[in-house]
């Protein structure tokens, strides 16, 4: 038996490099396997992002014309009470004095 022995020996060493080699081409076909899906989910969230992003700018161009339109009407409120008073009826002197003038005119 320990005539057989190196010829055991050569053999085991043989089969745990074959036994190694046939590891590393399965870890190999998982990483690829692995960078796929990992490619796949990328590209998702990149299409994913890129939505948001355009999502995010409609929502911004939104808010500017809200704002613009806010501003809009603070000014028309503004302008309204500015013209408060402007159409009150007049006094009873300037009314007798207009109606004077606008009667010799005619």
């Amino acid at each position: 038996m320990l005539r057989n022995l190196p010829g055991i020996a050569l053999v085991a060493m043989l089969a745990g490099l074959v036994w190694t080699i046939g590891a590393v081409f399965q870890d190999r076909t998982r990483l690829r396997i692995e960078l796929a899906a990992t490619q796949a989910e990328l590209a998702t969230a990149q299409a994913s992002l890129q939505q948001a992003a355009e999502t995010a700018r409609i929502h911004r161009a939104h808010l500017d014309r809200a704002a613009d339109e806010a501003r809009a009407w603070v000014a028309l409120s503004n302008e309204l009470q500015n013209m408060e008073g402007r159409d009150a009826p007049l006094s009873p002197l300037l009314a007798a004095t207009a109606g004077r003038l606008f009667r010799s005119g005619q």
